[in-house]
């Protein structure tokens, strides 16, 4: 696949933050660059499809596969927000509301998806940790679905007496590896069905031969997927402008009364980790990096590259 990013694409990375350019320009530059990744997703989505059936029946695939499609209707929701705006209605008469942040709920979904299917086909360096990262996830899942007050009187329905017996299968199997022998106290702790689920995921580090273990939540994503801070700063402003905080509120209720060239940022944030993950999905199928070099043309591989290397 070609890789090497161009002044050209550099600068469709940066024009949506250029003062330079007056504000509805650089909104529209976030569209016409959010165009051309829907574009790339939605060509490897199908090609997928159409070439790769047999691959698609392994779960994981199946899985990562979902992740880029339901990434990408989610972005083009995204795209549609930001291009046409919100419009209410008072006293028969069209309102158009300004809203800055409208699509800040959609790039953290974008974002967290990004993170987990890094964490998930991506950060594990052994087969044997990609398992157990992969049944951790299903875990924590599941406990998301469970409903199920393990400290309650009440004693469990057959449906759930049904999935924490597939929870306690899936901990056994954890456990049982070298790995779960070697770091058992804190994955029997973390794994246990009253304990809360976590956000994020797990990763292994070795010390003296020996593995420990540590959770990787999706604020600490931006070290594995940019290793740039200001990603950081960037996901607590998503979470501040998707959750009913005092700052956040603060925020939006000062907000300018016009755009001043910032309505496509999120937008252009959700490019970028589109661009990201369908870049680590094309590395999880055969001659994946090919693919894309093969449709699209130098101009658009700049951007897309550009794009997804932050």
């Amino acid at each position: 696949m070609y890789n090497r990013t161009t002044q050209n694409g550099r600068a469709v990375v940066f024009a949506p933050f250029d003062e330079d350019l007056p504000p509805r320009r650089r909104t529209e530059i976030c569209i016409e660059t959010s165009k051309l990744i829907t574009q790339i997703a939605t060509f490897i989505i199908c090609h997928t499809l159409v070439n790769q059936q047999e691959l698609l029946k392994q779960e994981r695939m199946s899985v990562a596969h979902a992740i880029l499609q339901r990434v990408t209707t989610t972005h083009l929701c995204n795209q549609k927000l930001t291009a046409e705006g919100i419009v209410f209605e008072f006293k028969g008469e069209p309102f158009l509301l300004h809203e800055e942040y409208k699509t800040m709920t959609l790039t953290r979904a974008v974002y967290e998806h990004l993170a987990m299917f890094y964490f998930l086909f991506e950060h594990p360096q052994t087969v044997v940790e990609r398992d157990i990262v992969w049944k951790y996830w299903q875990i924590n899942s599941k406990k998301n679905l469970l409903d199920y007050d393990t400290s309650s009187d009440t004693p469990p329905t057959e449906e759930q007496q049904e999935v924490l017996k597939e929870i306690e299968q899936l901990r056994s199997d954890i456990l049982e590896t070298h790995i779960g022998k070697q770091c058992h106290r804190k994955l029997d702790e973390w794994t246990k069905t009253e304990t809360h689920p976590a956000n994020g995921s797990i990763g292994f580090v070795k010390k003296g031969g020996r593995y420990d273990v540590k959770r990787l939540p999706y604020s600490q994503a931006w070290k594995y997927l940019f290793k740039d801070e200001e990603m950081s700063m960037f996901y607590r402003h998503l979470s501040m402008h998707c959750h009913p905080v005092y700052g956040g509120l603060i925020q939006y209720q000062n907000q300018p009364v016009a755009d001043r060239g910032y309505d496509g940022i999120p937008l252009h944030f959700s490019s970028c980790f589109l661009a990201h993950l369908c870049r680590l999905f094309l590395r999880q199928i055969p001659q994946g990096e090919d693919i894309v070099g093969q449709e699209f043309g130098k101009h658009d591989l700049d951007i897309f590259h550009a794009l997804s290397t932050g």
